[in-house]
């Protein structure tokens, strides 16, 4: 999975906020679940992008977890069609938080 223009979405939209930009450093891939490892400000986060169910990619479910350096969840967004819906679902507001107050 190209998660280069997610990441770029992500920033819009901590930008749009006040914050970012989440930084990736690595991308793992594992069955239905992409996971990009990078930072936000001073915090290291993992942002999984899963896609779920059969059929064409329309068909599937698409998810954007984000869990601290833990892998505790501090916030999900999920999108009918693509990654894109679930970005823009996603409340990023909580997660600046989040991070801020780690």
């Amino acid at each position: 999975m190209n998660t280069s223009s997610l990441t770029n979405q992500i920033n819009e939209a901590l930008a749009a906020l006040g914050g970012g930009p989440f930084l990736a450093t690595k991308t793992t891939e594992q069955d239905a679940t992409t996971t990009v490892t990078g930072t936000l400000g001073d915090s290291e986060i993992h942002i999984d992008f899963i896609e779920e169910g059969n059929g064409t990619e329309a068909e599937k479910d698409h998810t954007v977890v984000v869990r601290d350096a833990s892998g505790k969840q501090i916030g999900e967004g999920r999108g009918d069609s693509t990654f894109a819906d679930a970005i823009s679902a996603f409340g990023w507001a909580g997660v600046l938080d989040a991070v801020k107050n780690g």
